[in-house]
């Protein structure tokens, strides 16, 4: 790789003359200021271009390729060559590093790793990582490497500057996913194939500002358009079984952003503050400028179970009409681990009444129970909690003069049943924790939680929908009774004040020739590429030779994997 030679600017400053001891240089015009700056950026920017260098692979062994990057230094780049290789061990990555392969179908890996991952990427901070031009493949791994731990985990900060990108490559069909945890920076112009597993990409940011369990990140302020976030953009979804997978899987605070995808009988979601444990829910989430194909299997394009969420600008076609954006609150339902039910009297919501109590006059049906001595106005109960003295709650759908039908458990367990005579009560959970539409509040710690004076403090913070079409009809969000319009959610409303993050992704930009990995064996390398590039000015760099990769490294192996979060 050619590289300009190093440059050390000696550094400027302003000193008496010899015999004025009293005088001080004037203070020069902003212009020269301006220019001096100006200098002293290019002279840093060229120093760091001619310290990085090209460490090639001997081949696509694990052996080869976790020798190249122990012989590489931060900012290097590390090619593997074209080939096939089956890995059995975990490559782990410490360094801010470019691992380049010679591209899709020219560079493949097989994940053979029977115990922990196939990589295990910590990322540097201040500094900037990248991983493309690279095939995954199954290679007979026998336990699927699910989330958290997951076949390919890249570990991050959002306060010390280390970004990361995953482009140009192709997950294809591996049992296993791949993880991101606390990662800023974009997943772009890859291919994700989807016939084994149900999930692309599982995204956290567990340990946002420092803090566990996400709960940094609920504290922290939304931030939409801003540059914190995991953006996933340009990338093909697809499948061919007939079935709907997930794009996304998300919880532990994640943020993430979705846009300028392709795709196929696909749909974005994420977790709420509920089934997780004691790992908090999604936190922020924009969808935009995707285009959804599918082949009417379902009408769900995507939802949230809690946090906030942008959904503009989508064209969506081959679901059932109309599809759907979801918003739903699951502890309306069931009482979870960590936080409990919704049911109208925990201390982790906003709650109010009862409004009514009394006792059912025979055994529910179904989801319906008969009230004795009751005469109510039809549906006054909407979005209203029952309670079963003897345990168990839902919220209510409807009722007449003396029925209510509730909501069933979503899945979770058994639904609520009364027996004739069992004690009930109304209650009404006017905010949910962490539910859709509502962020922030004060600081939440330990295991198990404990709500801190004040609580529950958070605000709304509403969700949006806009502008998105299957055809000529208009996509917006579904909803719970209790997640209300004009409060929790606005459809056919953009945010106000709100603009999307520059597109494309600045990190896809400016990161030196050639700009997108070679895509087929007989393309010129890298090396090459470089070499017929004439430097500005004409004039011929001094070349700087590549690092050759030492034989035999150690490989250090992950083994395992690790709950989320964690005091």
């Amino acid at each position: 790789m050619y590289t300009p030679k190093k440059v050390t600017a000696k550094p400027l400053r302003y000193q008496h003359f010899k015999g004025e001891a009293n005088l001080r240089r004037p203070i020069p015009e902003p212009y020269v200021t301006a220019v001096v700056l100006l200098a002293t950026t290019l002279v840093l920017a060229l120093s760091h271009l001619a310290e990085a260098t090209t460490v090639n692979a001997n081949s696509a062994s694990l052996s080869d390729v976790a020798a190249a990057i122990a012989s590489a230094a931060d900012g290097d780049t590390v090619t593997i060559p074209d080939g096939t290789a089956t890995w059995t061990r975990t490559l782990q990555v410490r360094k801010a590093i470019t691992l380049q392969g010679a591209g899709v179908g020219v560079t493949i890996i097989k994940d053979s790793v029977q115990k922990g991952r196939l990589i295990d990427w910590t990322l540097a901070a201040g500094k900037a990582s990248r991983l493309t031009g690279i095939e995954f493949q199954d290679g007979g791994r026998v336990n699927e490497a699910a989330a958290p731990g997951g076949i390919f985990h890249v570990d991050g900060s959002n306060t010390n500057g280390a970004t990361f990108r995953f482009d140009n490559s192709k997950w294809n069909n591996l049992n296993g996913v791949p993880v991101f945890d606390t990662v800023i920076g974009v997943i772009d112009h890859n291919t994700f194939v989807q016939d084994r597993n149900q999930t692309a990409i599982y995204i956290y940011d567990s340990n946002w500002d420092g803090r566990s369990y996400g709960d940094g990140s609920w504290v922290a302020p939304t931030g939409f358009g801003s540059s914190q976030f995991l953006f996933i953009e340009d990338n093909n979804f697809t499948h061919t079984s007939a079935s709907t997978t997930l794009v996304t899987d998300a919880h532990a605070g994640s943020r993430f952003v979705v846009r300028h995808n392709t795709i196929f009988n696909a749909y974005v979601g994420n977790h709420g503050t509920e089934s997780t444990g004691r790992v908090r829910g999604n936190r922020a989430l924009e969808v935009y400028n995707n285009i959804y194909t599918g082949t009417n299997l379902n009408r769900f394009i995507g939802g949230t179970r809690s946090g906030v969420v942008l959904f503009h600008d989508n064209n969506i076609s081959g679901f059932w009409n109309p599809p759907v954006f979801s918003l739903v609150n699951y502890r309306n339902r069931w009482a979870f681990a960590s936080w409990g039910g919704a049911d109208g009297t925990n201390v982790w919501d906003i709650n109010s009444g009862p409004f009514f109590t009394g006792t059912a006059a025979a055994n529910s049906v179904g989801t319906t129970v008969t009230v004795s001595g009751a005469n109510w106005t039809a549906n006054q109960w909407v979005g209203y909690t029952i309670r079963r003295a003897l345990g168990g709650f839902s919220w209510i759908t409807s009722n007449t003069s003396n029925t209510i039908s509730y909501a069933d458990s979503g899945g979770f367990g058994n639904n609520l049943s009364f027996s004739a005579g069992d004690a009930l009560s109304i209650y009404k959970v006017n905010q949910a924790l962490d539910q859709p539409g509502r962020a922030r509040g004060s600081l939440i710690t330990g295991d198990p939680p404990v709500p801190p004076l004040g609580w529950n403090d958070q605000v709304t913070e509403p969700c949006y929908s806009w502008n998105n079409l299957s055809g000529t009809t208009p996509v917006n969000f579904e909803t719970e009774a209790m997640i209300r319009a004009g409060e929790h959610y606005f459809n056919d409303t953009p945010m106000p004040g709100y603009t999307p993050y520059v597109y494309p992704h600045p990190l896809t930009k400016g990161l030196g020739p050639p700009e997108q990995t070679t895509r087929n064996a007989t393309a010129n390398s890298q090396h090459d590429a470089y070499k017929k590039r004439r430097p500005w000015g004409g004039k011929k760099p001094e070349r700087k030779q590549a690092k050759k990769a030492k034989e035999s490294p150690k490989n250090e192996m992950a083994e395992g994997q690790e709950k989320i979060g964690g005091d």
